[in-house]
């Protein structure tokens, strides 16, 4: 499907460039080398005969085995090195034999040490240059980005698509933030909200044949101060954060009840920011409303009774209270403003402004933070007792 999709978008535009003439590049990957200096750029690019309909078979990888020169895969793997992103992707064009196109690249990825360097110098190629895309999905690797583009994402034939999709469904289900590069470029110009970006790594799993397999996941929170990459948030602090910039869509809430784990859907969530300066205090009121069902739970008891629901409510308000505090608290550790405080007290406050704006590193940790948060549970789903009773 992504490869007939690929199709559709050349055809009809593209009358001026023959896919054989052109080297699409659908991912790339960034790190440091060892030589001082140096970038390290990792691509992945689609095979033009795999766009045509030739080659064969293009399931994308096999097994747990990585991209390379295989001529049944649908992507091809390249890599070479420069002294800025620039001068790397005209070094590639060695390798490629064809002009390199940019227009259909999906994700960029970042080796989190790189990032704990600096990402405005990976940034700036993609935001100057006419041909990319500006949403490009911007990630950072735990560790190398190279590992990323070398292997698959899912079931797509297109790893790069797949990683993409990957990024969204995280996003979608609050549990990784869902970075453009456009995103990222209004993120590094602002002086006070800090940049945010999807994590992603690689675990190595034993298949049912007994073979080990490689998958890439897309979770947590890349937390930046300026360029530099300073710290993490994990899944819950990552939802805690999506609490408050009114971005949870839908996700489970899973809570400790009557002997066992209860789920709960989250069918509506809504936020406000309201910052306040009281007697030279700052404060910022966030207002919370989510609604959630039953999913599943993993108890005998009946929890549809006016008690249990209650009780239930309660739990779930204080989990959801225990996420928000845990990002707010793990962002004012690291000094970065990734809520955009700053802009709702700029917008609220423009001449007071002027003089927080100056020091604003050292106030956000000070910010004093009240939380009012209003939780019910709305239904228990198609049944209302649960399925097995004791006897």
């Amino acid at each position: 499907m992504s490869l007939l999709i690929i199709v559709v978008l050349f055809s009809g535009c593209w009358d001026w460039m023959e896919l054989n003439d052109i080297t699409i590049i659908s991912g790339i990957g960034l790190d440091e080398t060892e030589e001082q200096g140096k970038i390290r750029l990792t691509v992945q690019v689609i095979r033009p005969d795999a766009l045509s309909g030739g080659g064969g078979d293009t399931g994308g990888t096999k097994g747990g085995g990585g991209l390379g020169g295989d001529e049944t895969q649908a992507v091809r793997l390249l890599t070479t090195t420069g002294e800025t992103v620039f001068q790397a992707i005209r070094n590639l064009g060695t390798q490629a034999s064809h002009r390199l196109f940019l227009s259909h690249t999906h994700v960029v990825v970042i080796s989190r040490e790189a990032a704990e360097k600096g990402i405005y110098r990976f940034i700036d190629f993609f935001a100057r240059d006419t041909e990319p895309r500006p949403n490009i999905r911007v990630l950072i690797a735990e560790r190398e980005a190279g590992e990323i583009m070398r292997h698959a994402s899912g079931v797509e034939s297109i790893p790069a698509l797949g990683l993409y999709r990957a990024v969204q469904t995280a996003a979608l289900n609050a549990l990784a933030p869902d970075i453009t590069l456009q995103d990222a470029k209004i993120r590094l110009a602002s002086e006070t909200t800090e940049l945010v970006a999807p994590l992603t790594k690689l675990y190595v799993e034993e298949g049912i044949d007994g073979e080990k397999k490689t998958r890439v996941d897309v979770a947590g929170t890349a937390v930046f101060r300026g360029d530099k990459m300073v710290g993490t948030l994990n899944k819950k602090e990552t939802r805690g954060l999506h609490w408050i910039l009114d971005k949870v869509k839908t996700g489970i809430i899973v809570i400790e009840h009557a002997g066992g784990k209860q789920s709960l859907e989250i069918v509506k969530a809504e936020s406000k920011i309201t910052p306040e300066i009281r007697d030279n205090e700052l404060v910022v009121k966030i207002k919370l409303d989510v609604n959630t069902i039953l999913g599943d739970q993993q108890c005998v008891k009946i929890l549809t009774e006016p008690d249990e629901i209650a009780l239930l409510e309660e739990k779930q308000t204080a989990e959801i209270r225990t996420e928000i505090t845990g990002a707010i608290k793990k962002a004012q550790e690291l000094k970065a403003d990734i809520f955009g405080f700053g802009d709702e007290f700029h917008r609220k406050y423009p001449e007071q402004w002027k003089k927080l704006e100056q020091h604003w590193v050292e106030l956000f940790p000070g910010i004093k933070i009240e939380l009012e948060i209003k939780s019910d549970i709305k239904g228990t789903g198609a049944i209302r007792e649960p399925v097995y009773r004791l006897r």
